[in-house]
């Protein structure tokens, strides 16, 4: 792992992926860019993070070992993901490896200087439960992810998450629920709304045409 030294670059990523959504605090005070060569581990198995990090560039590969050691690879993780949550950030043991598949850059939080701090944030404890409560009641892996269109995906939890027809789940939080990236989540939720299946209200969608979402949603269109 490398420092990188470029407040201009970690401003410009954070806009970007709209990382401060994820969070009360100012990431930008609290955060820094990080490099992993291809091959490098991001985090190891039984020894918990020294930080948090949203993936922003590359692609990393979550695996454990099975009994005749052999690697079981349980998913692969894109732009933008949050790597570290669900053990680093409570000081517990890891039960996964993750390892860079090619060049990474990451925003890092150090644990060991703010861990107390995102502990007591409301909004990063909101993502983070919403986050591990779906992928735990809907067991989404990477396979899945990987071998269903982001449209049946998108349009499967607009579906599971709409009240009255309207879907206001946050955007951020859905796309690393969904492992996909901001930009192309928002590109689908825009070609949704030009082909007259959602409409745009202040802060939530509207679902115009269930029935078609449905057809989405099972794949066959």
């Amino acid at each position: 792992m490398k420092k990188i030294s470029d407040g201009s670059s970690l401003n410009k990523y954070i806009q970007t992926f709209n990382l401060q959504s994820y969070l009360s605090h100012d990431l930008s005070t609290i955060s820094t860019l990080v490099s992993f060569e291809k091959d490098e581990h991001l985090i190891t198995i039984d020894t918990p993070s020294d930080y948090l990090y949203f993936l922003v560039k590359g692609t990393v590969r979550v695996y454990s070992y099975s009994s005749d050691t052999q690697n079981i690879v349980i998913s692969r993780s894109q732009p933008v993901a949050i790597l570290g949550e669900a053990s680093s950030l409570w000081n517990m043991p890891p039960k996964g490896n993750v390892k860079a598949e090619t060049s990474c850059i990451c925003v890092g939080i150090s644990l060991k200087k703010y861990r107390e701090l995102l502990q007591n944030d409301v909004l990063f404890l909101q993502n983070i439960c919403q986050i591990l409560s779906y992928r735990l009641n809907n067991g989404i892996t990477l396979a899945t992810s990987l071998t269903e269109p982001v449209e049946t995906r998108l349009a499967r939890f607009i579906l599971d998450n709409s009240i009255n027809n309207r879907f206001s789940f946050q955007l951020t939080t859905c796309a690393a629920i969904l492992n996909v990236s901001y930009r192309h989540l928002l590109r689908t939720i825009n070609s949704f709304k030009k082909d007259g299946l959602l409409e745009k209200e202040k802060s939530y969608y509207i679902v115009q045409d269930k029935q078609q979402l449905e057809i989405i949603a099972e794949n066959l269109s």
